[in-house]
């Protein structure tokens, strides 16, 4: 398994390290529109409004003609230039959609060399304060889509800007002009007949109209600027600022965001440092937005950080070099603002060339032709009657695989180049870097957009060999892994368990991937810190773990505390697992999960199958409270209740507790231990069947076999489901308060069975129909084990042993079409990953 350490919160900072090219660290300042194409401004050559104050600030800086985002929209392109990853490293890949926990961002760079790192205005990516710990400074609104907004002030900033004047500032202006709904100007301001459009636009009453008001916010947007400058020099830092002027991505319109085209990805980015950055300088370097993060930190004096995207332009700023791109990448997933679109793209400073990897479906986003959105309305209107409208819509709503476009001599990439032959030579080399670059990032395809893309069962398994492989889990919580061997825990070291930050951490993140142990073991795994959400993980959310036995655990923590994790949420799956030794917590400990948590956004059951725990289990509180109370499970400590909203479902098949499992309150009815389930806390939504109780002792004030309970009144007093429930004969329970009642919860439906006669095969595949031909194996007079060794069975999965050619599902099983996740195999490399079937690149001519 690959690690990438340089991207985790833990990862060593960039050190500090004076350049020398300035004596002092600059402050930075970096002012930012939403949604509003560069060339509408006058330093671009727009004509249909004067830009004074942006104009300004390039007559003094200098302006850079090539910058472009790599996704046009606003939460992949931010999270991009806070970070320097490319989306399908840093995460947001599709619109809303969070950056992974793991990743690191200017915040954490720039603090560490000193800065103060704040944020005015727009706070996309949102509510992620691990990753973007950003100070929040007052006076610009947050919420873009707001109608009609406040006026911006300037106040915030000014105080940000002269405060700690010993501490260099960070600070990072974003504003809302233009993003829709355009009800924010005067847009009395401009005459619609008067205005010049795209020549990718329908040239219509309404166009012209919502054109207009565009323009008014684009005037915003400049006064803006205006009153920011001012206040850096009413602050004295105008002469000691790094400042960085930047449009974002092209208007909610067609051919701009949401796209892949130029009138889309293209930005300006505007760079001023008085005696630094030569004034009314141009550069045609190529740029993206993932090289700003890189830059500042070379500007800063920190050292470059390995792992990173973007490359630092500071040489191009200082003229030192006038370029250090050779491409410029892009990618738009449509998920969740439309159908599935995924589409690539890849350029330099001529030549353009998009992938649509959907090109068979059409073209849809709710935002931009919803039948709320009245410009595209009337591009319909109009395209019923006008040829060149109708044209648009078409070229719009229906793609082709492949769109080539010469930028030099159609800059609006209205002529499509794709199959002329004498670019046949050109298409294949872009497209082959277009994959290599896929490949390199990760970047699954169509896999990337969709309701769920996060599914670590379309991922490639990523092997785990070492205990350092099995630690680097916790990078990626969301990824496919399975062990390719034991795996020994180092004697003397205590687990982290997956998920959290350190021992102390109460509030771990979940692991949501899947964890395969092929058969293998983790031996040796010791927790003896007393905090919550102990075990290998600390919470799983809809997390599978499969074929893995943890081998001589010695847990101690606090509730919720499990061997394989403190708690289960959502719909996660536990099959073919075993757990031996200790565990101990306060209260909710169980042999597999401490805690089967609710979940608001599920409904599934949370799913243990092909199990056992034989191990000792102990709650260690002396409580006195149905509401907290000392609960022990063989096999889960406790269920939480089920409050109208929020549910938590548990069906357990084809299981065993062995062990002696205790609470040590044992005077009291809140001292619950089974030999299943702790405690379920009123929630019928509990299923069992085929699981057997082969305890050596329960030991409690409340002891039962199987569970304790606080159920509804009869009739719907106990769990929803229960069949083929056995326990071993001779097991003691004794309720404290009625002289040895217990093991009648539930009542009737257990058989008490010979230990002899659990210790034989024909049990278990007569009066049972468990599996011995792949999941279960028993040596006569002993409990079932597992069978043979998953490693013994399935072959690791590597391009060299695939052959050339062919193609595979991510198992390396061969497939003649493949209808699902893949893989495609062409000079023994894997090239391609696609949902449909898998097309083989056309390395000298243009893919058909």
């Amino acid at each position: 398994m690959k690690k990438n350490n340089c991207l985790m919160l833990t990862m060593a900072s960039a050190i500090p390290a004076l350049s020398s090219w300035a004596q002092q660290k600059p402050n930075i300042l970096v002012i930012i529109a939403d949604d509003l194409a560069r060339c509408e401004l006058g330093c671009y050559g727009g004509q249909n409004l004067a830009t004074p104050n942006i104009d300004q600030v390039a007559s003094e800086g200098m302006l850079m003609t090539n910058n472009f985002a790599s996704v046009a929209m606003s939460v992949p392109v931010r999270a991009s230039m806070y970070t320097g990853l490319y989306p399908a490293r840093h995460g947001s890949y599709l619109n809303h959609k969070p950056t992974y926990s793991r990743v690191k961002s200017v915040t954490h760079y720039l603090s560490d060399l000193g800065y103060r790192v704040g944020r005015a205005g727009k706070d996309h990516p949102v509510n992620q304060p691990k990753v973007y710990g950003f100070e929040k400074i007052p006076g610009f609104v947050v919420g873009c889509t707001a109608s009609r907004p406040a006026k911006s002030t300037p106040d915030g900033i000014l105080e940000f800007m002269r405060r700690d004047a010993g501490q260099p500032f960070c600070l990072f202006v974003c504003s809302i002009n233009s993003h829709m709904p355009w009800d924010a100007g005067d847009a009395s301001e401009f005459t619609p007949s008067q205005i010049k459009l795209p020549p990718n636009c329908v040239d219509n009453a309404k166009t012209r109209s919502d054109f207009c008001r565009y323009l008014a916010e684009i005037r915003l947007f400049d006064d803006e600027v205006g009153m920011v400058m001012s206040a850096l020099k009413e602050a004295g830092a105008d002469e000691n600022t790094l400042v960085i002027v930047l449009s974002e991505q092209g208007p909610q319109m067609p051919f701009a965001k949401w796209t892949c085209y130029r009138y889309g990805q293209s930005s300006a980015m505007i760079v001023r440092y008085p005696g630094k950055v030569k004034a009314g300088s141009v550069s045609d370097a190529l740029v993206q937005y993932e090289d700003i993060l890189p830059t500042l930190i070379d500007a800063a004096g920190g050292n470059p950080v390995e792992g990173l995207d973007g490359v630092s332009q500071l040489d191009v700023l200082l003229g030192k070099e006038s370029e250090k791109r050779e491409w410029v990448y892009g990618m738009h997933n449509n998920s969740p603002e439309g159908p599935p679109y995924p589409i690539r793209s890849i350029q330099d400073k001529r030549y353009k060339l998009i992938e649509n990897l959907s090109s068979e479906s059409s073209y849809y986003e709710k935002h931009m032709m919803g039948e709320g959105n009245n410009m595209w309305q009337s591009w319909l209107q109009t395209a019923q009657t006008d040829d060149y409208a109708a044209w648009l819509v078409e070229k719009f709503e229906n793609r082709p695989a492949i769109e080539f476009y010469d930028l030099e001599t159609d800059p609006w990439e209205l002529n499509n180049l794709a199959y002329v032959p004498e670019h046949k030579e050109r298409i294949g080399i872009m497209y082959r870097e277009l994959h290599r670059w896929m490949e390199q990032q990760g970047d699954r395809g169509a896999l990337m957009d969709s309701k769920n893309p996060e599914d670590p069962s379309l991922k490639v398994p990523q092997p785990v060999s070492t205990y350092e492989e099995l630690n680097a889990i916790r990078e990626d919580l969301t990824q496919n892994y399975y062990l390719a061997c034991d795996i020994e825990i180092p004697e003397g070291v205590e687990w982290v368990p997956i998920g959290a930050s350190s021992m102390d951490d109460t509030n771990p993140e979940r692991f949501s991937g899947i964890l395969d142990g092929r058969g293998h073991a983790i031996k040796g795994l010791t927790i003896r810190n007393a905090k919550a959400f102990k075990g290998l993980f600390g919470r799983l959310y809809h997390g599978t773990v499969r074929n893995l036995t943890l081998e001589d655990v010695d847990i101690a923590g606090m509730a919720p505390t499990g061997g394989i994790t403190g708690a289960m949420i959502g719909a996660c799956t536990l099959e073919r697992v075993a757990v031996t030794g200790r565990i101990a917590s306060d209260s909710e400990v169980g042999g597999l999960a401490g805690r089967v948590a609710r979940d608001g956004t599920q409904t599934d059951y949370n799913i243990i199958r092909d199990c056992y725990v034989n191990a000792d289990i102990q709650a260690t509180r002396l409580s006195t409270s149905m509401d907290s109370p000392s609960c022990a499970g063989g096999l889960v400590g406790f269920i939480h209740s089920n409050n109208g909203t929020s549910v938590a479902k548990l069906d357990i098949a084809r299981a065993y507790y062995a062990g002696n499992v205790s609470t040590l309150q044992q005077s009291h009815n809140s001292g619950c231990a089974t030999g299943v389930i702790g405690f379920t806390d009123n929630n019928r939504n509990v299923r069992l069947q085929d699981v057997l109780v082969m305890a050596n002792s329960i030991t409690g004030a409340t002891p039962n076999y199987y569970y304790s309970r606080r159920l509804p009144v009869a009739p719907n007093n106990e769990v929803e489901h229960m069949s083929g429930l056995y326990v071993r004969k001779g097991i003691q329970l004794s309720y404290y308060a009625d002289a040895g009642v217990g093991g009648q919860i539930p009542a009737g439906t257990i058989k008490e069975v010979d230990d002899a006669v659990l210790r034989t095969k024909a049990f278990y595949t007569g009066t049972l129909n468990w599996d011995f031909d792949t999941v279960w194996t028993i040596t006569e007079g002993e409990y079932p084990t597992f069978g043979a060794s998953f490693a013994d069975r399935i072959e690791e999965v590597r391009p060299d042993k695939l052959a050339d050619g062919k193609c595979y599902d991510l198992h390396g099983r061969r497939q003649d079409t493949i209808t699902s996740p893949g893989i495609f195999i062409q000079d023994g490399k894997k090239v391609a990953i696609g949902t449909s079937a898998l097309r083989k690149p056309a390395p000298d001519s243009a893919p058909k």
